[in-house]
């Protein structure tokens, strides 16, 4: 049961009782956990107990201190002195009450040690689970790349983006950081590498905006749950690499300007299904000087470069009703590659970075949204500045501001270039004009397929012990209760065979009317004898005494006719 619940394939796991908190979760694992111990602290006990009797049963008897060594009566510190003769050499003091003392010591310290062991690593893990009665079916995720929706976000471009841009993959709204521990090591900081020639694995899990799809939720509003749970969503998984290798004479280039500020932005595919992208900001002193576009020197300088290889990856994903946080996440499957074209990125990012109405792929007009006006691209544009007045060979902040920038960058296109994007945020209110139905029935308002399903969750705190220490509990624990068992059976039947009184609950009313102990001579010890022995307080001399007794099984006899005649 204990392995079982730690596990979480017992029926109590599943029970709201215990799930709802968190103390008791754990609670019930102790309380397994302790009548587990109890259980093979007894059976452990039984076989020593039975042992003691198979050996006092044979014919040549025990020798007094092993019986002193499995006697019940015999604590820990018995035990001890035991095991250590008291000072005695070997050829005084054999080597089996010893060793016996050794084993009978060893597995009553292991049972409250199991106990330790299982308590050692123990986590409660939060995980949601779907009201049944609420779930149901919605376009709740994440759709293939399509850069030409990037044209179509018009105004919306004024509340998407804006100086919060830099956050995008570290927003709780949308973003989960996955980057694995061993990635985070001395050389890195927030998935970025602290030298030029460092690089760094930064992985994020782009989930949908609860704020996008909150509108059209079809829940009731009454429910009191504070969580909506979304099943089977498709998310992305965006696996960055700063400092990339090479010049961006290699790439598909675009140059942006907002005035006298210049930037570089590069794009291109590489073998593996990833991108290498690569931006370049105008250095200060030529933009002071409006020297950017007549001196070209620049485009060739290292930059900020970045890799990025995008998944699907199908997960749910837990949401906090009242704010939209993502409270918690789970992969359901491995990630399928998403298929992505450097020259479609680089398309897409020319509209959403645009910083004149004029700009190839920007669209003067949106019959829904109005006129665009690429006021991001010129912020981008002036952050590119702000980070140009730093020592970019130098100074490790401009790295990593102008790293971050292209990365979130990235991920803020395949975000928001994506089919239906905005069919679920912007309610329709359409006029008679075809034009406007039309535009309502593709892209960015298109109406993605109800692949995911929406509900209301409970919160469920889930047990979670270490493997490892698992693995060693069930070894342990079933090693000692196998031996036990085993030891139980072969015990048993030969004790059938010797026919003499069996032993009750009570050791010592056993010993007084089914034992003696003999000198080695076969004779039984007389009364003053063992007086005798009570009074030596040496306890080496003790030893010395008591080293030769053996104690034997009084053979049962038949009771006198007499007897028999008056119990009838």
């Amino acid at each position: 049961m204990t392995v079982s619940y730690a596990l979480g394939s017992t029926r109590l796991s599943r029970s709201k009782i215990v799930y709802a908190s968190q103390a008791r979760t754990i609670l019930i694992l102790r309380v397994f956990s302790e009548a587990a111990g109890l259980f093979l602290a007894g059976t452990v006990h039984s076989t020593f107990d039975l042992v003691q009797w198979v050996l006092i049963s044979r014919p040549e008897g025990i020798g007094f201190p092993q019986f002193l060594a499995l006697q019940p009566g015999t604590g820990p510190l018995g035990l001890l002195v035991l095991a250590f003769g008291r000072g005695l050499p070997p050829s005084e003091w054999p080597m089996k009450p010893r060793l016996m003392s050794l084993l009978r010591l060893v597995s009553e310290i292991s049972i409250p040690l199991l106990g330790v062991l299982i308590m050692s690593n123990v986590n409660t893990e939060l995980t949601y689970i779907a009201i049944g009665d609420t779930v149901k079916p919605m376009a709740f995720g994440m759709e293939p790349f399509n850069s030409s929706v990037a044209p179509q976000l018009g105004v919306m471009e004024d509340m998407l983006f804006n100086l919060g841009y830099v956050s995008f993959l570290s927003n709780p709204l949308h973003a989960i950081d996955i980057t694995p521990d061993v990635a985070r090591h001395e050389g890195c900081a927030k998935g970025m590498g602290l030298e030029p020639n460092q690089s760094c694995l930064h992985e994020i899990l782009i989930a949908q905006e609860f704020q996008n799809v909150n509108a059209n939720l079809p829940l009731s509003r009454s429910s009191d749950s504070q969580v909506v749970l979304s099943a089977n969503q498709q998310i992305f998984l965006l696996e960055f690499r700063d400092n990339i290798k090479g010049t961006a004479s290699a790439l598909d280039c675009k140059d942006f300007n907002a005035g006298p500020a210049f930037y570089t932005l590069c794009i291109s595919d590489m073998q593996d299904g990833s991108i290498n992208a690569r931006m370049i900001p105008c250095p200060a002193n030529l933009i002071v000087n409006k020297q950017c576009k007549n001196d070209t020197s620049w485009r060739s300088s290292r930059g900020f470069s970045t890799s990025l290889h995008a998944s699907y990856v199908p997960a749910t994903v837990a949401y906090q009703r009242l704010d939209g946080r993502i409270l918690w996440h789970e992969v359901q499957s491995d990630p399928q590659p998403a298929k992505l074209n450097a020259a479609d990125v680089l398309d897409a990012l020319s509209a959403i970075l645009a910083t004149n109405s004029t700009a190839a792929g920007v669209v003067a007009s949106n019959p829904i949204l109005g006129s665009p006006t690429n006021f991001f691209g010129r912020l981008v544009a002036g952050h590119m500045y702000r980070i140009g007045r730093l020592n970019l060979s130098t100074n490790i902040e401009a790295h990593w501001k102008g790293t971050n920038a292209l990365q979130n960058l990235l991920g803020i296109t395949l975000f928001y270039c994506q089919n239906g994007i905005l069919s679920q945020t912007v309610l329709p209110f359409l006029s008679n004009s075809t034009d406007i139905s039309d535009f309502y029935s593709r892209g960015a308002f298109e109406q993605p397929a109800k692949s995911s399903l929406v509900s209301f969750a409970d919160t469920r705190y889930r047990i979670r012990v270490g493997r490892g220490t698992l693995y060693a509990y069930i070894a342990l624990s079933g090693f000692t209760l196998s031996v036990c068992i085993i030891t139980l059976l072969i015990g048993s039947l030969l004790e059938l065979t010797h026919f003499d009184a069996e032993p009750t609950l009570y050791p010592s009313l056993d010993f007084y009317t089914q034992c003696r102990v003999e000198d080695a001579n076969g004779k039984i010890i007389p009364a003053h004898k063992r007086v005798e022995l009570a009074w030596i307080y040496d306890g080496q001399q003790m030893f010395k005494e008591i080293e030769g007794l053996k104690v034997r099984r009084r053979k049962r006899q038949a009771r006198p006719l007499e007897l028999e005649a008056q119990d009838a």
